[in-house]
């Protein structure tokens, strides 16, 4: 293979890999390596020998984990091939990759059909108005079906699919493939491949299901449209030029189908890919938040991917996305406006670099050592500005509370856990302002298990997990009140400081007052301030576990002081003194954060999701319509009791639910749940 991958933009094409795990689109991209002559034997997921999950968590896991490249030179293009993760806990990475494409590779499992993964992707590929195409995969299986799920992906996506494929033979007895569109059988033994007359026995139902591609075709074209209607069948060509046209502007969605492990229909693909899909130059200038960008524009480029790699440091994949690139160019980073210079270029096939000169406008290359850019960044000339907003993966609502094993290693977890965010943008750290804690969000317990795994391998770092601290609130129930009084006077100079306070509670959000009723020089003035000081160091931990006490107002109203022996320190503990005393006149109670949650899921779980929010202490709020046979559920639901919720829902819905979730407000918390919230505290406390 010719180690020169620079081509013109129009001879590039750009393809991601989407789907569920398990629908073979790493061992489609295998196929496509290997019928390209990239690679001499198929690898294996199974057994961890694919080029492109290569990192020891993949292997591990036995499927992607994080986005990868490869480079196939076919018919002198150039297939970028960006296989995304697919799974629940893992797909994260396949959203700011749709940008870096020009066509999307839906992989179906034959024998398993339209999966929850497909939906999310589907409709961000809608966003985009990105070409799609659809690869039914593993059809020689066992229960392999083909009709079943062309007609389940017209129903579920309401959208034009058009079969340019038909198997030859179904499970054990799939031998190659019915090329509708050329209308031919192509039979597949090994490496050989052979072109004939579509076999008599099938050439009825591919008639049939011919027509319906023509139909499809002709559809997209008012001339050709006519000509059909006057019983005229236009020649193939002309079909073939007017389905790429169809296909770059979305019109319809073309179903290839074969086997990737057994290299059926691999080739047709490629074809495919390079015949009728469109290149850069087809899908034309790309849509900027204030501007279209022309391919000729100044060099502007895409930051499709960070990794972070212990050896070699930080690379970034990049997409050309107008201009080209050479080595020692400089770029601006929009983001940080940063001047970055490419110290040199290379393509991937998977983790392997493969140098290039230069890369044309349109093409995926990688960069090493561009400090501070990260996936999402535009990078661009100077003097040349553009921006747009690159898809951003679906919030990961599973969420745990991190710390250093070892102490000490406070900066050193901070710094890990900002690179391997970076590598992975569906991970989001923030330290929590209202427990302190260094909490993780993401998409479930694998995904966590996976983080902290890459972490200890690449930065060194070992780290503690555990759930996240809720955050309670304390309140008081009524009015009361309190005398601090802190004397000490054994000799030498003394502590004299007696405040009376009452106290009483605020509205829901009413945050704190103070007001200052003392009369007559009882207190002096310098001293009230010190009293309210320590009010709101009493504050931060309430009486009943030691959680920040809420919509409180003091009235200081009276109190004594000493000449001598009177300090702000001493103010400050009569304060302190006197809120505790008044809050146990008041009466204390506990309050807790409720979420607002939306969950998507199916019309046949909506009422299993109803029952399970309820058992968590959940108010519904209503059901809404969300097509596609789906329902939202509107809930209110105390945080305590969804922490874990992503991964449960996923087990309850068969990985079919979705869930948004923000805070909305804090309320009382039931008398028997505060008890065992309280004698947990005093536990705790020894």
């Amino acid at each position: 293979m010719s180690k020169d991958l620079t081509v013109p933009t129009e001879r590039i094409r750009n393809v991601v890999l989407l789907g569920h795990t398990g629908g073979g689109k790493t061992t489609l991209a295998e196929a496509m390596l290997l019928a390209a002559g990239v690679t001499t034997r198929l690898g294996s997921t199974a057994d961890g020998t694919t080029k492109l999950d290569f990192e020891p968590e993949e292997q591990d896991k036995h499927h992607s984990l994080s986005l990868a490249l490869a480079a196939v030179p076919w018919s002198g293009h150039k297939i970028n091939i960006l296989d995304a993760p697919g799974g629940p806990e893992s797909y994260g990475d396949a959203f700011p990759a749709l940008a870096a494409a020009d066509i999307a590779i839906f992989v179906v499992d034959a024998t398993a059909g339209v999966q929850a993964q497909h939906d999310e992707l589907w409709q961000a590929c809608d966003q985009l108005d990105l070409p799609r195409l659809v690869f039914l995969n593993k059809l020689d299986n066992e229960n392999a079906q083909f009709q079943t799920n062309v007609d389940a992906l017209s129903e579920r996506y309401g959208k034009k699919f058009a079969p340019v494929m038909m198997p030859l033979g179904v499970e054990a007895e799939l031998t190659g493939v019915i090329d509708l569109l050329h209308d031919m059988a192509v039979r597949f033994d090994g490496d050989v491949r052979t072109e004939t007359e579509v076999p008599d026995e099938r050439k009825e139902q591919a008639a049939r299901n011919r027509e319906l591609l023509v139909e499809a075709i002709v559809e997209t074209d008012d001339e050709l449209l006519m000509e059909y209607l006057e019983g005229e069948i236009p020649e193939t060509k002309r079909l073939a030029e007017q389905f790429a046209h169809g296909i770059a502007e979305a019109e319809f969605f073309p179903m290839l189908c074969g086997s990737a492990e057994k290299g059926i229909g691999i080739q047709l693909l490629l074809d495919f890919l390079i015949e009728e899909c469109p290149s850069p130059t087809d899908r034309g200038p790309i849509q900027g938040t204030q501007g279209e960008l022309p391919l000729d524009a100044p060099t502007t480029a895409y930051v499709a991917k960070t990794l972070s790699d212990p050896f070699v440091g930080r690379i970034n994949l990049l997409r050309v996305l107008a201009g080209g690139l050479a080595n020692d160019d400089h770029l601006l980073d929009a983001r940080t406006g940063k001047d970055s210079r490419l110290h040199g270029i290379f393509t991937l096939q998977g983790k392997e670099q493969i140098a290039v000169a230069s890369a044309s406008a349109g093409d995926l290359v990688a960069i090493a050592k561009l400090d501070d850019v990260s996936t999402g960044d535009v990078l661009t000339a100077k003097g040349h500005e553009f921006a747009f907003d690159a898809p951003r993966p679906p919030e990961g609502y599973y969420r745990v509370a991190l710390s250093p094993a070892s102490a000490g290693d406070e900066d050193k977890l901070s710094t890990a856990l900002q690179r391997i965010a970076e590598e992975d943008p569906s991970l989001r750290v923030e330290r929590d302002e209202d427990t302190g804690a260094l909490v993780l969000h993401s998409y479930g317990p694998t995904h966590v298990d996976v983080t902290l795994r890459r972490m200890h391998r690449k930065f060194g770092v070992d780290v503690n997990q555990s759930p996240p601290p809720v955050a309670y609130r304390e309140t008081l129930k009524g009015r009361g009140q309190g005398v601090g009084k802190h004397v000490k006077q054994s000799g030498g100079h003394g502590q004299y400081g007696v405040a009376h306070i009452e106290v009483e509670p605020l509205p829901s959000g009413g945050g704190f007052e103070f007001d200052d009723a003392i009369v007559g020089g009882v207190i002096p003035n310098q001293f009230i301030p010190s009293v309210e000081k320590g009010v709101l160091q009493a504050l931060d931990k309430g009486p009943l576990a030691g959680y920040p006490v809420v919509d409180v107002k003091v009235k200081l109203y009276d109190g004594k002081h000493h000449s001598v022996d009177s300090s702000d320190a001493a103010f400050q503990m009569a304060g302190i003194l006197a809120f505790r005393e008044a809050a146990n006149a008041a009466g204390v109670k506990l309050l807790e954060p409720i979420m607002e949650i939306d969950i998507v899921v199916p019309d046949d779980h909506t009422g299993t999701v109803m029952g399970d929010l309820s058992s968590r202490r959940g108010r519904i709020l209503g059901t809404d319509a969300a097509g596609a046979g789906k329902q939202v559920v509107h809930a209110l639901v105390p945080e305590s009791e969804v922490l874990t919720y992503a991964a449960e829902l996923r087990a309850l819905t068969s990985g079919q639910g979705t869930l948004a979730m923000s805070y909305h407000h804090h309320e009382d918390v039931p008398d028997n749940v505060a008890q065992r919230i309280i004698a947990a505290h005093q536990e705790s406390d020894g």
